[in-house]
């Protein structure tokens, strides 16, 4: 998937899956949508273009599994884990991955216009 919606699709998901938090933790809609988020978004963020969808499926599930282990692990030694802190430390991330993403590919698009 190319365009402005792989650009936002993954921070959105993100802020999505923070906002989520609020819901009362017994709700299906919580765990669906921040497991889904954890899953595939930051990964899907900093996968790269041009590839299969195989590629790209396989890549960001890594790369989330990945952030999601680093993430995680930092505040467990750091002592302040919590599932607000984790997620909302990936979707400020996934964030940031997908605005340098849109930045990198508009300068491309200028310089091949030249």
């Amino acid at each position: 998937m190319t365009g402005p919606i792989r650009a936002v699709w993954p921070a959105a998901a993100g802020w999505s899956a923070f906002g989520a938090l609020e819901l009362p933790a017994e709700h299906p809609l919580r765990a669906l949508v921040v497991v889904a988020f954890l899953a595939v978004g930051p990964g899907y963020a900093l996968a790269g273009e041009g590839a299969s969808v195989l590629t790209t499926a396989v890549t960001s599930v890594a790369g989330s599994a990945a952030s999601c282990a680093l993430t995680a692990e930092a505040y467990l030694l750091a002592g302040a884990f919590s599932a607000p802190r984790v997620v909302g430390t990936l979707a400020g991330l996934t964030t940031i991955a997908v605005l340098i993403r849109t930045v990198v590919r508009a300068r491309t698009s200028r310089e091949e216009l030249r």
